[in-house]
């Protein structure tokens, strides 16, 4: 009779994890909706560990000849690899009994009590995640920082923007906005003609459907980002960063002493405009530059801000992204709002502009049980053993997971 509870026990252990899986991948949208990495680029490994690495093809963008001798292009349409840390962990447990795992009949219960609201807050801290290296990482804006209209045109202008930078037409563009943008998008859009299972959504559910080109939802996981204390007098500092094509740092001085330049602003440089990225015609107006970590000046009213994209001024290279290099003491300008404010940033994207991964853990052998399941690309693993510090058993539920934006030019933020 033992062996059998045992054996119900590690058998109802697969059914949770499969069970678990199911309430985290039912409780996201963001991570649902962007490009996940091919299993090709992680399989081959028993299981990972936080602190790993996977290596990711990102979009192939092809060099395109307008001669019959390739021999300078041929290199180019090799893919492109890109680093994957996995630093992404949702974790969380609780106490689950012998008596209530062996029952089958007890499994609805465990799910309800348990698996559903347990999975699903691991769900909402990894998407807050994912939603932040997103936004952080893409440099695109629009719209007026405090505005809370969203109407026909903030939207189109943020699809202008996917349009000049190439994103794919495909079907698979999409409009993350926060409860608020989506209200004013909705209110803005209901005198509009619209197919009739779109009405319905809106007047039934509140919600918009497809519009402007972009499949919308709506989260309230969107993040904010508030301005440092300084967002002004900034300036190209060539001592600090030495001009050069590639680069992906740059120096500015003009920042108050100890101000902090938050990851995620938004900037534009005096004299560098956006180029096309097929025809590098120019495009008419500034490149627009976001920091992908926030910087702290602690000397000489100078800082290193690290950003993207990297400068690509020379006109021979097939990544030129701008129009001319930036020089010495050319005049920076904050795009998002005024010092110390904060402003939430909603999200346009094509699903290829980011990728993800979740990855199957290691698992320990000598657990009471260890199982793991993957639903739609979202690996959830359980695990319960016996604490011996505090004499108790405890079941776990995991995530590992990474993030990479492997074409962010391919979003674009608008921000209330």
């Amino acid at each position: 009779m033992a062996n059998n509870t045992i054996n119900t026990i590690k058998s109802n252990a697969g059914v949770i994890a499969k069970l678990a899986a199911g309430a985290f991948v039912d409780n996201l949208q963001f991570c649902k909706s962007i490009g996940k990495a091919d299993a090709s680029d992680y399989n081959g490994k028993n299981g990972y560990s936080a602190g790993d690495t996977v290596y990711i093809s990102k979009p192939v963008r092809p060099e395109v000849g307008t001669s019959f001798d390739i021999t300078s292009t041929i290199g180019s349409l090799l893919e492109e690899k890109v680093a994957m840390p996995l630093d992404i962990i949702a974790v969380t447990s609780f106490d689950l009994d012998s008596q209530e795992l062996a029952s089958t009949a007890n499994l609805q219960g465990i799910y309800d009590r348990f698996v559903k609201p347990y999975a699903a807050g691991m769900a909402q801290e990894v998407e807050k995640t994912y939603l932040e290296r997103a936004v952080i990482n893409t440099p695109n804006f629009v719209g007026t920082p405090g505005s809370t209209v969203f109407n026909t045109t903030t939207m189109l202008s943020a699809g202008v923007k996917l349009d000049e930078f190439l994103a794919p037409m495909d079907g698979e563009r999409y409009a993350l906005l926060s409860p608020a943008a989506q209200a004013s998008a909705l209110d803005s859009r209901k005198s509009f003609v619209q197919a009739s299972d779109e009405l319905a959504k809106q007047y039934k559910r509140g919600l918009m459907g497809t519009a402007d080109g972009f499949t919308y939802m709506s989260n309230n996981l969107v993040p904010r980002i508030t301005n440092g204390v300084d967002v002004s007098g900034f300036a190209v500092e060539a001592s600090v960063v030495a001009i050069s094509n590639g680069m992906a740092t740059l120096g500015i001085d003009g920042v108050t002493g100890g101000a902090t330049i938050p990851a995620g602003t938004v900037f534009s440089i005096a004299g560098v405009n956006a180029v096309h990225p097929q025809t590098k015609v120019d495009l008419g107006y500034p490149q627009q530059f976001t920091t992908t970590a926030a910087v702290t000046e602690t000397a000489g009213n100078s800082v290193t801000l690290p950003i993207y994209p990297a400068i690509y001024y020379t006109t021979t290279d097939s990544r030129q992204n701008v129009s001319a290099a930036p020089v010495d003491e050319a005049a920076i300008t904050v795009a998002v709002g005024s010092a110390s404010t904060t402003y939430t940033n909603s999200l346009v994207y094509h699903k290829d502009a980011y990728r993800m991964v979740s990855v199957p853990l290691v698992l320990p052998t000598s657990a009471e049980y260890a199982e793991q399941y993957t639903y739609k690309g979202m690996t959830i693993a359980i695990v319960r053993s016996w604490d011996i510090l505090k004499r108790r058993m405890i079941t776990r539920l995991d995530f590992l997971g990474g993030f990479a934006p492997v074409r962010p030019e391919w979003g674009c933020r608008i921000t209330s």
